[in-house]
């Protein structure tokens, strides 16, 4: 054989490895979620397809399938397809609060569902007439203005109070945060009612639980850490507000969870121009386990 040939013959071998190897490697990413027994629900953290940040989130078993927020209008497609891959059919849809990154995608396939059946709606029983007199200053009110047109009267929604216990399938939600008149006297001269009166829930199987803190930040710390206290302790958790400006470290280690979810891209928790890196790299430093859109979708198992 040339010298020429040979080059080419082994350059040829080194590429198709690359190509065997990046094969395995996209499987790898790719993988099925893991298999989920008899009493079990599987839940799954889903980037959201405008490569911002946003919240979407499914539980579902063999029989049932529930959806948490939904994310930006953009990830209407990609949550259509979830959707798609379940029979159409959602159990239950819980909105923690509307926003363009919760509620933007719910808001597109419920005004023209097509063969997707909802059978029950829920959110944070905020109050519309109060957030328009006073301003949103951190989000679009359209998105707002167009849940309340779509959901107004219908006997499918139900908004949740502080104190309320509702079912997702055999699992138990406790609403442990709503909008009410702790979140109107706790919230301080920002007026982020909205993120503050967001649901913070924790949904709980007979051996594991999981709190989602929704995008409630640091000015109802304290008032969630005495009142929830010991209702917050769980086994993971979805970190308040995509991390940023969120609940205290003190808050968190208090739940005794080990796992940590961020609804944002690695461009938001490894960066230092926002306090979601420091706070995921405490979760780090004291052994927790961490997941973000740089490797979603991301599984937990509610046994």
């Amino acid at each position: 054989m040339h010298l020429s040939s040979y080059r080419f013959s082994k350059l040829c071998s080194a590429a198709l490895l690359l190509l065997f190897g990046a094969i395995l490697f996209t499987v790898a990413k790719q993988a099925a979620p893991p298999a989920v027994s008899d009493g079990e629900y599987l839940i799954t953290q889903y980037a959201d397809a405008s490569g911002a940040q946003g919240t979407c989130y499914t539980i579902e078993n063999e029989n049932e399938f529930y959806i948490i927020d939904g994310g930006w209008a953009e990830n209407e497609a990609a949550l259509r397809g979830i959707i798609a891959a379940h029979g159409n059919h959602v159990n239950g849809w819980v909105i923690s609060h509307p926003h363009r990154d919760h509620a933007g995608a719910f808001n597109a396939i419920y005004q023209a569902p097509g063969d997707i059946i909802i059978d029950a709606v829920y959110d944070n029983g905020f109050d519309y007439d109060f957030i328009e007199s006073v301003g949103e200053p951190y989000d679009d009110i359209t998105v707002m203005e167009r849940y309340v047109a779509l959901t107004a009267n219908d006997p499918k929604v139900t908004h949740l109070k502080r104190g309320d216990v509702f079912s997702l399938g055999a699992l138990s939600a406790k609403v442990l945060n709503a909008w009410d008149e702790y979140v109107l006297y706790t919230v301080g001269d920002e007026k982020d009612y909205q993120n503050n009166g967001s649901l913070l829930l924790l949904i709980e199987n007979q051996n594991s639980s999981i709190l989602f803190c929704s995008d409630i930040k640091y000015d109802m710390n304290d008032l969630l850490g005495e009142m929830a206290l010991p209702e917050i302790s769980c086994d993971y958790v979805q970190v308040g507000h995509h991390g940023n400006w969120s609940f205290s470290e003190d808050f968190y280690e208090k739940t005794g969870a080990s796992v940590f979810l961020f609804d944002a891209p690695a461009e938001i928790t490894e960066s230092g121009n926002f306090p979601a890196k420091e706070l995921k790299d405490g979760f780090v430093k004291k052994n927790g386990t961490v997941y973000d859109f740089s490797t979603a979708p991301n599984h937990l198992i509610l046994d």
